[in-house]
């Protein structure tokens, strides 16, 4: 993501993080990568607030839906169910921020972010109503098990 930020591939709300990026030297970005791989952050409380589809979010989560893959098949380490994946081959969405969950979906469905591997999420998100983004992010950002979850 900082290569991303860095080359402008991607861009985020007012150039914050594109110049953090351009003030990190290329020989220390694994340095910084692993640092922050090593944290415990506290588990985010909700903020999105409203009735939720739970059901369906942990169905589009765990199994897929709209002939889109399943969130974690992607996004979480391996667990019995999607053994036949490679581990974690996106960030982790277990544990982020529901409001940011939502906005990186809207953004990919609206194609203001694009910096995704052959615009798998661009097409995936294009196809979620308002409604799933918001159950989805609330879902993925209030389960800490979700790295194991199951469908």
């Amino acid at each position: 993501q900082l290569g991303d930020f860095r080359d402008g591939h991607r861009k985020n709300d007012g150039g914050q993080m594109q110049q953090t990026a351009t003030e990190v030297e290329e020989k220390d970005i694994p340095k910084v990568a692993d640092w922050f791989s090593k944290q415990t952050a506290p588990w985010p409380k909700q903020t999105i607030e409203g009735e939720f589809d739970m059901a369906r979010a942990r169905h589009i989560a765990t199994v897929g839906a709209n002939g889109a893959p399943a969130c974690l098949s992607c996004h979480s380490a391996v667990s019995p169910e999607l053994a036949d994946r490679p581990a974690i081959v996106a960030p982790r969405l277990a544990g982020q921020h529901d409001y940011y969950i939502a906005k990186q979906l809207k953004d990919f469905r609206e194609k203001r972010r694009g910096n995704d591997t052959d615009h798998m999420m661009t097409a995936i998100a294009r196809d979620l109503t308002d409604a799933e983004i918001a159950a989805l992010a609330v879902f993925l950002s209030q389960n800490p098990e979700l790295h194991e979850a199951k469908p």
